[in-house]
């Protein structure tokens, strides 16, 4: 599988709610969940790193009805999660895999 974008929330794309998150060179860091509030209609994205038993990130969606909102919010996780594993030399391929 191609993996498109440095860091992968693998099966966000078709819509699932958890998964796992992986590098563009396929190293597992950890997993992703989204939680929703229907009756807020809000929700928030969490990333787990592995071996962590809470959430290392999380980034809140103010609107369920707006995709854009929903889109950015998943783009400043992954973001934080790339500049998390970019400063963690530690964590290449060696640590997790």
């Amino acid at each position: 599988m191609e993996l498109k974008y440095p860091i992968n929330l693998m099966g966000a794309e078709g819509g699932a709610e958890k998964g796992d998150v992986v590098t563009r060179d396929g190293e597992f860091l950890g997993t992703w969940s989204f939680d929703k509030d229907e009756a807020e209609e809000t929700g928030v994205f969490h990333f787990t790193a592995f071996g962590e038993a809470e959430p290392t990130f999380s980034e809140g969606v103010a609107f369920l009805t707006s995709g854009m909102l929903t889109g950015l919010a998943m783009s400043n996780l992954c973001r934080s999660i790339r500049e998390w594993h970019d400063g963690n030399p530690s964590l290449r391929c060696g640590a997790l895999c």
